[in-house]
């Protein structure tokens, strides 16, 4: 192969790469905007709440758009955790992570899985038994795309996969609602309920605004 050649073969190669990184960059989907997660209404009783920080290693791990962190019922034995981060897109860095892995690079030992009938619409609530040798929780999660609602972040992956190929948008929101677990899980369960139907319902509120200010995006 003589040096001229060569240095056409190379040349080809980088106009190719530089041809497909436009096209991809061309068919990436538009961006939505912001979902106003600090305008969701949970608890639509008089529940007081408090902003919390999320620690900085955490948030950085998560790399979610926005992120809301709260504690309800502060003045109470048993107060009531909300995380919901949400993610426009499932960039490289930036991924929806399973609790069952958080916890425990956390220090949290889980103990155990249970399965609740949602009251509110089909399906279930999973939720984890956690302990950390000091204290216990309960902890409810889930994932919520538009018109979607899964515990199984399998489920999620593939059903993102599948809107990659498809050029569409990838938004979901990462919901983790926990409350202090002594020896009644039923009971802990009882006051988590009303705070994860409320977020999910805000959750689907706020996809359904955000989809009306960018009505030429899907």
């Amino acid at each position: 192969m003589g040096r001229s050649q060569a240095k056409w073969i190379v040349a080809s190669i980088i106009a190719v790469a530089g041809i497909s990184a436009h096209a991809i960059r061309a068919t990436e989907p538009p961006d939505r905007g912001p979902l106003r997660l600090e305008e969701a209404l949970v608890v639509s009783t008089d529940t007081t709440f408090v902003d919390e920080t999320l620690e900085s290693d955490y948030r950085e791990t998560l790399q979610a758009r926005e992120v809301i962190y709260r504690m309800y019922a502060p003045e109470s034995s048993a107060p009531v955790w909300m995380l919901l981060a949400y993610f426009d897109q499932q960039r490289e860095g930036s991924q929806v992570h399973s609790p069952r892995h958080c916890y425990p690079g956390a220090g949290w030992s889980i103990e155990g899985e249970i399965e609740m009938q949602a009251a509110w619409r089909d399906g279930s609530v999973h939720a984890l038994l956690v302990s950390n040798g000091v204290a216990r929780r309960l902890v409810c999660y889930w994932y919520q795309m538009p018109g979607r609602i899964t515990p199984d972040v399998l489920d999620l992956k593939l059903a993102l996969t599948r809107q990659a190929v498809l050029r569409r948008p990838q938004d979901v929101v990462y919901g983790n609602v926990s409350t202090v677990l002594e020896s009644d899980v039923a009971a802990a369960y009882d006051r988590l309920a009303p705070f994860v139907r409320d977020a999910e319902t805000e959750i689907a509120r706020l996809y359904r605004e955000q989809d009306e200010r960018r009505p030429d995006t899907d």
